[in-house]
C-alpha cells in the first residue's frame, strides 16, 4: 500500500506506513542502546551510541527520509514532507536525549577527569548545541508547512521550549566552548551533528533562542502552554544575559536582572536539572507520552488544510 496507490510507477514509492515504522525502529534503537535510567553518565558511551546511531540506523533510513533527501516523490505525495520533516525532527530530540546529560555533570568532578574524556565532554556539549539548534530549525521548517498561523499544536511549541531551554543552559556553562572553531570529533559518511559543531556559537545559540521566543509569544495568543513557555523563556534569557560570561563574552552591558531568577555564574547542576526538569520527551520509552508530544502527520496535514483559521489547533488540548 502507497502513498498513492494509483501510480503506474509507483513500485518504489514511500509506503503509507513508512515514517510510523521509522518512528517505532527509532524509539527502539534508543530503547535498547540507551543507558539504565539513574545511571552516571559514560561519556564514551553515549560517543559510542552516537557512532552507532550514524553508520547502523541512518543508512537504513529509505531515501526520501534521510536527512539528505530524495525529494522525486514530494510533488507527488503532498503528505510525504510532513512526514519527512516529523522523522527528522525526532532523530534530532534523540540526539538531544543521548547528549543532555553532558550538561548536569559538577564541574568538580569533571576537572578530575582524565584530559581525553574532559575533551570529549565538551565536543559532547558541541554536539548537544547542534542537535538542538537543529530542533528548533526542524520546528521553524514544520511550523512553515503547516501554514507558519497560530496553533495550539504541541508538536510546535513543546520542541521550541525544551530545545531554546537546552541552548540556554549550554550558554549559561562556562565549560561550552561555543565561540571556539571546533572540527567535527567523528569522521562519518553520515554524521549529523559533525558539520554544524565548528559554527555552533554562543550567539547563534542565543540568536535561535530569541527566534524560539517569539515564536511562543504568537503562539501565546492562542495557547497557554505557549504562554507559559515564553515567560518561563523570558526569566531564562534574563539570566543568561545578566552573567558576567555572558556580558563579558558579548561585549555588552548586562540586561537588567529578574528579581525572581537567582544569578550564577555558571549555572550549577541543581539549576540545571530545575531548568530540564519538564523535559517531558527525555522519557522516550513512552508511546503513549511522545505521539501526544509530537502527533503525527495527519494531525499536522489538518493544521496545513486549515491554516489561516482562527481555530487552527483547537482541538489540541494544553
Amino acid at each position: 500500500m502507497h502513498l498513492v496507490p494509483d501510480f503506474d510507477d509507483a513500485v518504489d514509492a514511500p509506503d503509507v506506513f513508512t515514517e510510523r515504522v521509522l518512528q517505532v525502529q527509532l524509539a527502539d534503537f534508543w530503547r535498547i542502546h540507551s543507558p539504565t535510567k539513574g545511571s552516571e553518565y559514560n561519556a564514551i558511551a553515549a560517543e559510542e551510541r552516537y557512532e552507532l546511531f550514524c553508520s547502523k540506523f541512518l543508512p537504513t533510513v529509505p531515501p526520501a527520509f534521510s536527512l539528505q533527501p530524495d525529494k522525486q516523490w514530494d510533488e507527488r505525495l503532498p503528505m510525504l514532507p510532513l512526514q519527512r520533516q516529523s522523522l527528522h525532527m525526532a532523530i534530532f530530540d534523540y540526539l538531544c536525549y543521548n547528549f543532555r546529560p553532558a550538561l548536569l555533570q559538577d564541574p568538580s568532578q569533571i576537572k578530575d577527569l582524565p584530559g581525553y574524556k574532559q575533551i570529549l565532554l565538551s565536543s559532547h556539549k558541541k554536539a548537544l548545541a547542534v542537535a538542538a539548534l537543529n530542533l528548533l530549525e526542524g520546528v521553524s521548517t514544520l511550523h512553515m508547512m503547516i501554514g507558519g498561523s497560530h496553533t495550539r499544536f504541541a508538536g510546535i511549541i513543546v520542541p521550541t521550549f525544551e530545545a531554546a531551554v537546552l541552548l540556554l543552559c549550554l550558554c549559561a556553562d562556562s565549560g561550552f566552548l561555543g565561540d571556539t572553531a571546533e572540527a567535527g570529533s567523528n569522521i562519518m559518511k553520515t554524521d549529523p551533528l559533525g558539520v554544524g559543531m565548528a559554527n555552533a556559537t554562543r550567539a547563534k545559540c542565543m540568536q535561535a533562542v530569541r527566534s524560539a521566543l517569539d515564536r511562543l509569544q504568537t503562539l501565546a495568543e492562542v495557547s497557554n502552554m505557549a504562554e507559559v513557555g515564553a515567560r518561563t523563556l523570558t526569566r531564562l534569557i534574563r539570566n543568561v544575559d545578566s552573567s558576567p560570561m555572558h556580558a563579558q563574552i558579548c561585549g555588552g552591558s548586562a540586561a537588567v536582572i529578574d528579581p525572581g531568577m537567582q544569578i550564577s555564574e555558571p549555572w550549577s547542576c541543581d539549576q540545571i536539572q530545575e531548568y530540564t526538569g519538564a523535559y517531558s520527551t527525555a522519557d522516550f520509552f513512552s508511546d503513549a507520552d511522545y505521539g501526544a508530544i509530537h502527533g503525527n502527520w495527519e494531525e499536522m496535514a489538518v493544521l496545513s488544510s486549515t491554516s489561516g483559521n482562527g481555530d487552527i489547533g483547537s482541538r489540541e488540548s494544553e
